[in-house]
């Protein structure tokens, strides 16, 4: 099975190959982080490798320093696991606010129909090209826009025929931790004075339809006692418009966490990433362990 199609030319199509594999080479390190490359076991082999040259090279007690290192990833990568297992899940039935975790299917906002490359399948997400675009999980109660602007995405290939392709595809089962809020009319920054100053100007903007509506002597011009009824009439349309909104569902969102929280999303069922964190964490630890005792013993 291979990746690319089968073409000799890198940009066939309009597309170039290569800057998508360059993307594709980068996505987990630089939209995953250090601690989910840490938690891979391509990143362990390298990493003993690295170790054992080190040891080979300069010397025992210079393995301290790779091991110290190994103590920070297991530190991290166990807050991960914890954060996993122990928060709650929210349907967007209840509207929770505040730090939850989400479950639920990738879909493109409404009114997009496609997203992604020429030639791929259509993608909610693909490193590279649309990052931080927003998109929608949907759960059976609702849905909520996430931003993935700030977000850890961590993603796991092979889902369709594009074999080792990092992306997020419409129809996958999406997992989400971070700061869910509301977004409503009445928590918006809604200025009515703004708001009849520019609807004011649209109306002055079409003269011909202004005296229609508003020249009640049929003078050809607008009278002051008929500029108040103009007024009127606006400041009655933008009090109404305000009320609708106020009256429509609010907008679930979720855009980041807060200071010290984790904003993760994932295509890779929660369990499965949870149990990677929490093997990953003990073989750091196991590790930094393992170099302490044989300094002392020695």
């Amino acid at each position: 099975m291979s990746m690319w199609p089968p073409t000799s030319n890198p940009e066939a199509d309009g597309l170039n190959w290569y800057q998508v594999a360059e993307n594709q080479r980068l996505a987990v390190l630089r939209r995953g982080g250090v601690m989910n490359l840490a938690a891979t076991w391509g990143f362990a082999i390298a990493w003993l490798a690295g170790c054992y040259f080190l040891y080979q090279r300069v010397g025992q007690e210079w393995l301290l320093l790779p091991a110290t290192v190994s103590l920070l990833f297991s530190l991290g990568l166990f807050r991960r696991y914890r954060l996993i297992v122990d928060t709650p899940t929210s349907r967007l039935s209840s509207s929770a606010q505040g730090y939850v975790e989400l479950r639920g299917t990738a879909l493109l906002p409404a009114g997009e129909s496609f997203r992604g490359l020429p030639h791929l399948p259509v993608t909610v997400w693909l490193p590279g090209y649309v990052e931080d675009e927003p998109f929608v999980l949907e759960d059976e109660h609702g849905c909520c826009l996430l931003y993935p602007e700030h977000a850890e995405i961590v993603t796991r290939t092979g889902d369709n025929h594009l074999f080792l392709l990092h992306a997020i595809y419409p129809g996958q089962t999406l997992y989400a931790l971070g700061e869910l809020y509301t977004q409503r009319a009445d928590n918006l920054q809604l200025d009515r004075r703004e708001r009849l100053a520019a609807l004011l100007a649209e109306w002055k903007s079409d003269q011909q339809q202004l005296l229609e509506n508003f020249d009640a002597n049929g003078n050809g011009q607008i009278d002051p006692d008929e500029w108040q009824t103009v007024r009127q009439a606006a400041e009655q349309w933008v009090a109404e418009d305000l009320r609708e909104q106020q009256r429509a569902p609010g907008t679930h969102v979720m855009a980041g966490a807060q200071a010290g929280q984790l904003f993760l999303i994932t295509n890779i069922p929660p369990e499965e990433l949870a149990r990677r964190y929490r093997w990953a964490a003990w073989l750091h630890l196991g590790f930094w362990l393992a170099v302490l005792m044989s300094t002392h013993i020695r």
